[in-house]
């Protein structure tokens, strides 16, 4: 089951990227907004660096089996 949940979440988001160039930007802010899909890749890259700064942080946040005694 997870495996298929993340071939699914990698099947969308590579379907994300193309769709980002069909859609118009008609009141652009700033000037990555003109940069077709830049909001998914920005979105993907910071979800993985979330997942890699949570497992890092966990591992130094476990404790050994004998810390309590």
């Amino acid at each position: 089951m997870k495996r298929m949940l993340k071939k699914l979440f990698l099947i969308l988001a590579v379907l994300c990227i193309p769709a980002g160039f069909f859609i118009k930007h008609d009141h652009v802010v700033f000037l990555w907004h003109k940069i077709p899909s830049v909001e998914v890749v920005f979105g993907v890259l910071g979800a993985f660096l979330l997942i890699l700064a949570t497992r890092i942080l966990a591992s130094f946040a476990l404790k050994k089996e004998d810390f309590y005694d």
